[in-house]
């Protein structure tokens, strides 16, 4: 082999070791930033959790305002039923008694 081919190969396979360190570098820093996006993705998983959560507990908020709401309304509703029953009772018996007062007046 040339002396002239040795060093054409020497230099080729230096070229390469640097080629080599290099990608080793770009392979590092490369599973640098992997390992930091697994982190952000473990965090916005978190933060999602969390916002869910946070939207369940609202949502069942509103559901028991709702729901307190409308028992409440019904139990007025309720209340103004009973209200009106009554009335109408006491205004039959008042009927009666006017009824029985006339017949006695007329007798």
């Amino acid at each position: 082999m040339s002396e002239e081919r040795f060093n054409h190969l020497e230099t080729q396979i230096s070229a390469l070791q640097q080629d080599m360190t290099a990608l080793q570098q770009d392979m590092t820093v490369m599973k640098q930033d992997m390992t930091a996006m697994k982190q952000n993705m473990d965090s916005l998983r978190e933060d999602m959790s969390s916002l869910r959560q946070r939207f369940d507990s609202f949502e069942g908020t509103i559901l028991t305002a709702m729901r307190e709401g409308f028992n409440s309304l019904r139990n007025y509703s309720d209340d103004l039923n009973y209200e009106v029953a009554d009335n109408a009772r006491a205004t039959r018996l008042l009927k009666r008694r006017v009824a029985r007062l006339e017949r006695k007046e007329g007798d």
